[in-house]
């Protein structure tokens, strides 16, 4: 079985040496306006095999903006993924796939400069989604995270890692099993037992933020904190009509159903500020499993809704000049 193995690597090994080697080259642009040079930032190319990585290669920036990588192994299963350091952050490449057909291949990078002015960052749209799951509710939270600059924002404070705290979250007291999807990367988030914060710069434009939780219900009608760290322009907090009580929040703003017949209700706050809390408790529940299918049918809707906040909130334009991109 052992000799089977050997035979097997050696066999991989010389079908991938027989592939024909290609070039590859890495275009670094720098899209901040009037923005710093790019000439010696540190490109590494990364090549991988499948989801194994085989090789690391490192090079500067020249003069055009260009690093040129030789003989790069090729193959039905190889990739290669380039990052420039610029400003002391780190910006990605899309993966480029190296079929075995030799010749030349080309990667992208794009980078920003780096700014610690946080007042850029905010959020459009916010949505919380709050569902019995046993003897647990769970949140599902989706929020617009936007950037208005033409910079990578990193923000001025540091932990005692020297991490930069970019983003933070504040989340319900008690919470537990945190998972995100999306923009968030879990290796470059820190929890802080009352939330979490994000240590990677936000680059410009629209980002798409996902996560999930849960908080046991043990005792009594739970009390949840919701704490605003970035200016909100709407948040809208649904809860499943039937399965308890949301109170708090003064009356919904509106109503969905669900594929059962059972109501959605949600509500709206509008205008929110770094340092409010909206805050609301659950009473009366009747702990048992909710209807999956409630949150297929929200997931849809949350699309919609979405659509609609970003268009009632784009500026309109004006006799002046066109709106605001």
């Amino acid at each position: 079985m052992r000799q089977l193995a050997v035979l097997t690597v050696l066999l991989a090994s010389t079908s991938r040496a027989t592939e024909p080697a290609a070039k590859l080259t890495v275009q670094v642009v720098n899209s901040t306006r009037n923005g710093a040079s790019i000439a010696g930032d540190e490109v590494v190319l990364q090549l991988y095999q499948g989801q194994k990585q085989i090789d690391s290669r490192q090079a500067k920036v020249g003069s055009e903006g260009q690093v040129v990588f030789e003989e790069v192994p090729t193959g039905p299963q190889m990739a290669a993924v380039a990052t420039t350091k610029h400003q002391n952050m780190a910006f990605r490449s899309p993966p480029v796939l190296l079929r075995p057909t030799g010749g030349e291949f080309s990667a992208r990078v794009q980078v920003f400069d780096v700014s610690t002015d946080t007042s850029k960052l905010s959020v459009g749209v916010h949505h919380i989604m709050v569902a019995v799951r046993s003897n647990a509710l769970e949140f599902t939270e989706y929020l617009q995270l936007n950037n208005t600059s033409d910079l990578a924002v990193i923000g001025a404070e540091r932990d005692e890692q020297n991490r930069p705290v970019v983003v933070r979250i504040k989340l319900p007291t008690g919470f537990r099993d945190l998972t995100t999807t999306g923009y968030l990367e879990p290796e470059a988030l820190v929890n802080t037992g009352d939330g979490f914060y994000d240590t990677m710069a936000v680059p410009p434009g629209e980002h798409q933020v996902t996560f999930s939780y849960k908080l046991d219900i043990d005792r009594g009608a739970p009390q949840i904190v919701k704490g605003i760290t970035l200016p909100t322009a709407e948040l809208l907090v649904f809860w499943e009509h039937g399965q308890g009580q949301l109170e708090g929040l003064g009356e919904p703003a509106g109503r969905l159903v669900n594929a059962e017949g059972v109501p959605i209700e949600y509500h709206r706050r509008s205008g929110l500020t770094p340092g409010q809390n909206v805050t609301f408790r659950i009473s009366g529940l009747n702990v048992k499993r909710s209807d999956a299918q409630t949150w297929i049918v929200l997931a849809v809707t949350f699309a919609a809704l979405v659509l609609v906040a970003v268009l009632r909130l784009r500026p309109r334009a004006t006799k002046a000049g066109p709106p605001h991109a």
